[in-house]
């Protein structure tokens, strides 16, 4: 599939929309940090009402400036797919051997796991918790917590009074 033109108008207005509903989305937790502070340290920071003011002034212009620069971006392609004719995109069902990269993030992950694996059996942590977060415990693990016979290991750490 080749993409040889786009409609500058329909990039503008999704542009626009994507723009108008992260502005609402940044206006909202602005608000409530100035909120949580206002409440924490009264005084300290600008009141709620200026912060909304000011975001509010910020996410105007980062639409404004967000929409005109998508839709610029939008024509210059038009005019650089004229020459260059455009962007193909290649679309398979194959589902062959994986790529190297695929292959070394399988391995690594395998290695991240096996780390993680072998940090459990040598600190001394609550492993109890572990199940609802639906980790799962190393072979031969034992519930509770792990032994620790280090230096600075205490009597509670070692199981021993």
């Amino acid at each position: 599939m080749r993409i040889i033109e786009t409609n500058p108008w329909s990039v503008t207005v999704t542009s626009f929309l994507f723009l108008g509903a992260l502005g609402a989305c940044a206006l909202g937790s602005v608000l409530t940090a100035s909120v949580i502070l206002d409440v924490v340290l009264p005084g300290a920071w600008p009141t709620p009402s200026e912060t909304l003011f000011l975001g509010a002034v910020i996410v105007t212009l980062e639409v404004v400036l967000g929409t005109g620069l998508a839709c610029l971006c939008s024509l210059m392609y038009n005019y650089t797919a004229q020459f260059s004719g455009g962007v193909e995109v290649a679309l398979t069902d194959d589902l062959g051997d994986p790529t190297p990269v695929a292959q070394v993030l399988q391995f690594m992950t395998r290695l991240h796991v096996r780390a993680w694996q072998r940090l459990y059996t040598r600190l001394p942590v609550d492993f109890s918790r572990t199940k609802r977060r639906g980790l799962q415990l190393p072979p031969g693990q034992p519930e509770g917590r792990a032994q620790c016979d280090g230096p600075g290991a205490t009597a509670a750490d070692t199981g021993s009074t």
